[in-house]
């Protein structure tokens, strides 16, 4: 990581401010790591509403199953247009991202703070992992959970079904309020994991990180361009086939994470998703 100083514009704020890190002790990830002691990410990401779907803000809170560690949140200078319909659902305008760091800048911050942690999000085609992956030499290296699987075995929800998030939040009877805001949603989705979680280590005895992710597929979706057809492949955004998820996780060590903001309380909602799409650096709206 390049140690040129970074700085963020969480949503609300009038200039950007310097991105302080804090070291935090991460044990190492692996499947045989208890889930009482591993530290996960949970990311949430809002974006242009068009294709290819730039990213305009990324929110993140890094936790363990008792606590809140630290928090992740910054807008997204993508410097392209926002679909209408996105702007009424997320609120975020042109004006409110000048000074705000690019996407790069932004994925380079990202990726300090989601170092050695699993990454969980509520996104059943793995869209917002995909979206700050993508344009890497390589895909993000992290386990990664998704809460709409979760939730579909954990509640026992009829198959096929993604439930949003706003609805988990009031099954699992969660004190939190839809926002459609980076980080309130990454905030609500940590809660709704931790619910989840509890439910299914009383339920099915899940202990370990790697007992969760063997029961939870990990998606691989086919994002590549394909020419239209009589015989081309699946269009952009068609789903691909759904693979077993990895069964280890990468060492961890000493971490670097973002200090907590002070006095936030955590609102969230979740946007329908419909379809993925595949271009640099957004997700949908």
């Amino acid at each position: 990581m390049s140690s040129r100083p970074l700085y963020l514009k969480p949503r609300g704020a009038a200039q950007p401010v310097p991105w302080e890190e804090i070291a935090v002790d991460a044990p190492e990830v692996s499947p045989q790591t208890p889930l009482a002691d591993a530290q996960f990410v949970a990311l949430d990401v809002e974006t242009t509403g068009n294709s290819p779907f730039l990213v305009l803000e990324i929110g993140a809170e890094r936790f363990t199953l008792d606590r809140t560690l630290s928090f992740f949140d910054t807008l997204v200078d993508c410097r392209a247009p926002i679909n209408p319909y996105a702007k009424k659902r997320h609120h975020i305008d042109r004006s409110m991202l000048i000074g705000a760091p690019e996407f790069k800048d932004a994925r380079r911050g990202f990726l300090r703070f989601a170092q050695g942690a699993v990454l969980v999000e509520h996104s059943h085609d793995a869209f917002d992992t995909w979206l700050v992956g993508r344009g890497l030499e390589s895909p993000l290296e992290h386990p990664i959970i998704d809460t709409t699987a979760l939730a579909r075995l954990v509640l026992d929800l009829p198959k096929g079904q993604t439930p949003g998030l706003a609805r988990l939040v009031e099954e699992l009877g969660l004190d939190v309020t839809p926002a459609h805001a980076a980080l309130d949603d990454a905030r609500a989705t940590a809660m709704v994991f931790r619910a989840l979680i509890a439910r299914a280590r009383e339920l099915l005895g899940w202990n370990t990180v790697g007992e969760v992710l063997a029961a939870l597929p990990r998606p691989v979706v086919d994002r590549t361009a394909t020419r239209r057809g009589p015989a081309a492949g699946p269009a952009r955004g068609a789903p691909g086939r759904t693979t077993p998820p990895r069964s280890a996780a990468p060492a961890a060590t000493p971490r670097a994470t973002s200090p907590a903001p002070s006095g936030r309380r955590g609102r969230s909602s979740r946007r329908r998703r419909s379809g993925s799409s595949g271009s640099p650096g957004g997700s949908r709206a």
